[in-house]
């Protein structure tokens, strides 16, 4: 992918984390459909390289550390954005000093991809995460204050859930608009990322606790809004600070 292509997507995600919910709605929604095409563009000319005897496209492996009290949902949600793109494996562990760390392992323009859409992800996740917690906290006022983390979080993960869901929503229907042999291309691809991501030893993440069930509901319809950037997006880059 172009740098100029890389930096239109990074704009229009941008934007819509500054926007009204009805522009970002459009803006997200139309950035998602670009790194799926320009995907399947780069998977063709990879293609066309490798008949021709001509080098291909460098697979990488880029790690990304999520830190803060919500840092393990974060990593979720990166994981369910690299399986959504569907060329990209997602390994995970957790860093020594602290953290969760998610290595994306795959060819360098999809997993740019990847890290630009998380990113944006992870500002709307959260913005979105204490809109629903300022409605809905006082269901909560019996609750220990562990248990408000695991409803805060659990919203988190279902939004992450929801917003992978969207995106392998409109993956398919591009790929099916792409015509025949896309997905033969698409699975060549995803098998030279398997072989390399199967020589790399990585650890795996501990088991979770299941989410409280109605903040993990409700998370995952608005992350499902948020793909298509109808989801309360529009409210500034809040990821810094954590919810009380």
């Amino acid at each position: 992918m172009s740098e100029a292509k890389v930096e239109l997507i990074a704009k229009l995600l941008a934007k819509a984390e500054r926007t009204t919910p009805e522009e970002a709605e459009a803006l997200t929604e139309h950035a998602e459909r670009l790194m799926v095409r320009y995907g399947i563009e780069q998977a063709r000319i990879d293609e066309r390289r490798a008949r021709l005897g001509q080098p291909q496209e460098e697979i990488v492996q880029e790690r990304m550390l999520f830190t803060g009290t919500y840092a393990r949902d974060m990593r979720e949600l990166g994981v369910g954005v690299a399986l959504a793109l569907g060329t990209i494996r997602p390994l995970q562990g957790e860093h020594p000093a602290g953290g969760s760390l998610l290595y994306l392992v795959g060819f360098a323009s999809d997993v740019r991809q990847a890290r630009v859409l998380t990113a944006s992800l992870q500002v709307q996740a959260m913005v979105a995460m204490r809109t629903w917690w300022a409605v809905e906290r006082s269901l909560y006022h019996w609750a220990s204050e562990g248990e408000k983390r695991r409803a805060r979080s659990g919203f988190v993960r279902g939004f992450g859930v929801g917003a992978a869901a969207r995106i392998r929503e409109s993956r398919r229907a591009i790929v099916e608009e792409a015509g025949s042999g896309t997905d033969l291309v698409l699975a060549s691809r995803r098998d030279r990322v398997d072989a390399a991501a199967n020589a790399i030893a990585g650890g795996k993440a501990r088991r979770r606790r299941g989410a409280d069930a109605m903040a993990f509901s409700d998370g995952h319809r608005s992350g499902r809004e948020a793909n298509t950037g109808g989801g309360v997006i529009g409210q500034g880059r809040a990821l810094g600070r954590r919810s009380g």
